[in-house]
């Protein structure tokens, strides 16, 4: 059995679970916010079993599925309100709006929510402007440490110059580099990622200043250097916001 269809109900109706059979002792059950549905296990579960176990977590698959689809904003921070939701550095958070009683315009980034104190409470304009400002803000100061850590740690040793690190909006990469004007261009959306996916993306861009194709030794430089990389490349597909 590859898939089961499982019925959540009227809201959010039939769907499909993919079963992933590997050699795994334990059971996971994972709700992307692709709204995909995933099962790993080992081989030699019964099928009967299996439906038995999604089964019995349909109302937790189902609460996930609302929960993802009710959150907007996860793709576009260009047109955020009061309540918005999105990811920032690997786990979800609501910005919300709160009135600023001595018109101070300041943000306040808490674990779960970013808040953004105004005094004009109807001016979706300057909320947006004041994210987007902190937004780019927090990006670069976090894609700077972590590519100044990475520089003096590997490449240092091999009178590469330090790079220029721009930050900008990017539809389809995650970062890019630029090896003739040695400059590491990062997608400012990375910072929706949790920092072992940054550190793997900025790491990818410091490895092209050495080798310009992904070509085998690009591939071993980069799992001498972090052996785990394939799976923080994966978390970073699955996890973070598709749809760049």
């Amino acid at each position: 059995m590859d898939t089961y269809i499982l019925d959540l109900g009227a809201i959010n109706g039939k769907i499909c679970v993919t079963i992933q059979r590997k050699k795994v002792k334990n059971v996971h059950l994972k709700v992307y916010r692709t709204l995909k549905v995933f099962l790993n296990l080992s081989p030699n579960v019964p099928d009967k079993w299996i439906i038995d176990f999604l089964e019995k977590r349909k109302e937790w698959i189902d609460k996930q599925i609302a929960k993802y689809k009710a959150a907007s904003g996860y793709n576009n921070l260009n047109d955020l309100k009061n309540g918005s939701s999105t990811q920032f550095l690997g786990k979800d958070i609501r910005i919300i709006q709160k009135n600023s009683e001595d018109d101070e315009t300041k943000i306040v980034a808490e674990e779960k929510t970013i808040a953004i104190y105004l005094k004009d409470e109807n001016n979706l304009s300057k909320f947006n402007k004041i994210f987007q400002s902190w937004w780019r803000k927090q990006a670069y100061s976090i894609f700077s440490e972590e590519l100044t850590f990475l520089y003096n740690k590997i490449f240092k040793k091999y009178s590469i110059p330090f790079p220029t690190l721009q930050i900008r909006k990017m539809n389809t990469l995650w970062g890019s580099c630029i090896k003739k004007r040695n400059k590491i261009v990062l997608n400012e959306y990375l910072l929706k990622a949790d920092r072992l996916c940054i550190q793997y993306v900025v790491l990818h861009e410091l490895t092209h200043l050495l080798y310009d194709k992904h070509n085998a030794d690009f591939y071993n430089f980069l799992t001498i250097q972090m052996p785990d990389w394939k799976q923080r490349k994966n978390r970073l597909d699955k996890e973070v916001v598709n749809g760049l």
